[in-house]
């Protein structure tokens, strides 16, 4: 596949993911469902390796062709919702789910992991092709395996920057 090619996935993919998020955090919760999903985000430990090991899984599962794409629109889907819940459950912040959606748009960290998350799903999509025109030996397990690195340390570099912000908000 052209390097073209990917870049115009990739950006229509950061899109399409970061407009799932956007949507998801709009939507309105019962005061159950949102008390229990802030607890659960909550209820993850803000240290570097809590937090690598969650995104890294994700995005993994991100590589994986056919499953991939499906997989990160489920899990921006599942963010937003997650977003929507914590400000519905903390009315005192005076923030909508949107709000926070848009706060988070300011920070590294939304763009170094969705920017992972975008390539992950990106390749997922390549290696069906490569598949398809038979050139996976020949060309695309280098992308691939240049991709997979690449997110995996920027991951790494993203949950010591989010550790270190979350401990800087408590």
């Amino acid at each position: 596949m052209k390097t073209r090619t990917r870049a115009l996935i990739f950006i229509f993919t950061l899109l399409v993911l970061s407009g799932i998020l956007a949507f998801a955090s709009t939507i309105p919760l019962s005061s159950s469902d949102a008390q229990s999903l802030s607890q659960g985000v909550e209820g993850i430990h803000a240290t570097t390796t809590a937090i690598f090991q969650n995104n890294v899984q994700i995005a993994l599962l991100e590589f994986v062709p056919a499953f991939g794409p499906a997989f990160g629109a489920y899990s921006s889907f599942d963010t937003g919702l997650a977003i929507s819940a914590l400000a519905q459950t903390n009315p005192n912040s005076g923030l909508s789910g949107l709000e926070l959606f848009i706060f988070l748009l300011f920070t590294p960290i939304y763009w170094l992991e969705f920017a992972c998350y975008s390539l992950a799903v990106e390749e997922s999509m390549s290696v069906l092709v490569s598949f398809r025109n038979r050139d996976f030996r020949k060309t695309e397990w280098k992308w691939l395996l240049g991709s997979i690195l690449f997110v995996v340390t920027t991951l790494f570099v993203s949950a010591g920057i989010e550790a270190n912000m979350i401990n800087i908000v408590k």
